[in-house]
C-alpha cells in the first residue's frame, strides 16, 4: 500500500485544480445564465427526451458544455477526496482528519450541487434553486481552499498567532462577504438575467433589493476596513502574512462595487453581469483565504490569493 500514497505537494496541486475547476464552472455557469440558456437542456441528466446529447441549437450547445465541463471537474474533485486518505506523512498536529473532513465535503458538496442542478432544471429555473446551486458552488470552493491551505502548512513552525481583535474582525468580513453574495443572488433571481426569457422570477422590487446588496456590501468594506487598522497593530509576522491577501481584498471589493454601480445604471448588460460574476468568485477566494489563515503559520502557499489576483485583472 506504501506505493499508493501522496505527498503533501501532490495532494496540493490536486486541490489547486479542483479549486481553479470549481471558479471556472461558476463562470461558465454564468455565461448558462446570462445567455439563456438554463432551459436549453429542460431534462437531466438527458439534454431532452429524445437524446442524452443536443447541440442541434447554441442554447443546449452552450448547456452541454457546462454539462461536460461539470462531469470533467467531478474526475480532480474525487481524487482530492480519495487522496486526502492516503497523503504521507500526516502531520500529527493537524490530526488525522486535517485533509479528509474538507475534502469529503467538497466531494459532498459537489455531487449535491448536480443534483440540486437536475432539480432546478426539472423545475424550470425556480430562483431559490438557482441561488442554491451558485451558493453550493460557493461553499464547495471554501472547503476545497481550506484543504489547499492545510496542506501548504509546515509541520515544523508555526508563526505569532494573532490577536483576538484581529481574528473576529477576519471572521466578521467573511460572514458578512457571505451576506453579501447571498444578497446579490437575490438581485440576480429577480433582475432580467434568470437563465431564460419565461422562468419564474422573484417577485421583488429589483431597486429595493439592489439597495439591500448595496448596504451589505458597504458593511462589508467598513469592517474590512477596520481590519486593516487592526492588522497595522499586530506583531510583524502576522502582518506580513496578511497584508497581500488583505490588499487583494480590498482591490478586488471596490472593483467589484465599481462594476456594481455601473451595471445597475446601464441596464444589467451581460457582459458587466458576467464580469460581476467572476468578481464575486474571486472575492470569495481572498476571504477564505484571508480568513484561512489567521490562526496558521506564515508558511503557508500563496497560490490561491494570486488565482484570485489574476481573476480580478481579467475581468
Amino acid at each position: 500500500m506504501d506505493r499508493w500514497t501522496l505527498s503533501e505537494r501532490r495532494f496540493r496541486q490536486i486541490a489547486l485544480v479542483t479549486t481553479a475547476g470549481l471558479c471556472l464552472l461558476v463562470v461558465a455557469g454564468g455565461v448558462v445564465r446570462l445567455t439563456g440558456s438554463g432551459l436549453g437542456c429542460d431534462d437531466w441528466p438527458n439534454c431532452n427526451d429524445q437524446s442524452f446529447v443536443d447541440v442541434s441549437s447554441g442554447h443546449t450547445a452552450i448547456e452541454q458544455v457546462n454539462r461536460l465541463l461539470s462531469g470533467v471537474i467531478g474526475i480532480p474533485t474525487l481524487l482530492m477526496a480519495i487522496g486526502s486518505f492516503r497523503v504521507r506523512p500526516r502531520r500529527p498536529r493537524r490530526g488525522p482528519t486535517g485533509l479528509v473532513i474538507p475534502s469529503l465535503l467538497v466531494l459532498v458538496t459537489v455531487l449535491a450541487n448536480g443534483v440540486v442542478g437536475g432539480i432546478a432544471v426539472r423545475a424550470d429555473l425556480h430562483p431559490a434553486l438557482v441561488q442554491s446551486h451558485f451558493l453550493l458552488a460557493m461553499a464547495s470552493i471554501a472547503f476545497a481552499l481550506v484543504a489547499v491551505r492545510r496542506s501548504s502548512l509546515d509541520g515544523s513552525s508555526r508563526g505569532p498567532a494573532a490577536s483576538t481583535r484581529f481574528r473576529n474582525l477576519a471572521t466578521a468580513v467573511t460572514v458578512l462577504t457571505g451576506v453579501a453574495i447571498v444578497t446579490g443572488t437575490v438581485v440576480t433571481g429577480t433582475g432580467p438575467h434568470a437563465g431564460d426569457e419565461d422562468v419564474r422570477r422573484w417577485g421583488f422590487d429589483v431597486s429595493n433589493v439592489a439597495r439591500i446588496h448595496s448596504i451589505s456590501v458597504i458593511a462589508t468594506v467598513g469592517v474590512a476596513l477596520a481590519l486593516v487598522l487592526q492588522m497595522r497593530r499586530e506583531p510583524g509576522a502576522v502582518r506580513d502574512r496578511s497584508a497581500r491577501t488583505l490588499s487583494a481584498w480590498m482591490f478586488i471589493a471596490v472593483l467589484q462595487g465599481g462594476i456594481g454601480y455601473v451595471q445597475y445604471f446601464t441596464g444589467v448588460p451581460e457582459i458587466l453581469v458576467g464580469a460581476h460574476i467572476a468578481g464575486a468568485t474571486a472575492l470569495w477566494v481572498a476571504t477564505v483565504w484571508l480568513a484561512s489563515g489567521v490562526r496558521q503559520p506564515a508558511a503557508a502557499a500563496e497560490v490561491p490569493l494570486a488565482f484570485a489576483g489574476t481573476a480580478a485583472r481579467s475581468m
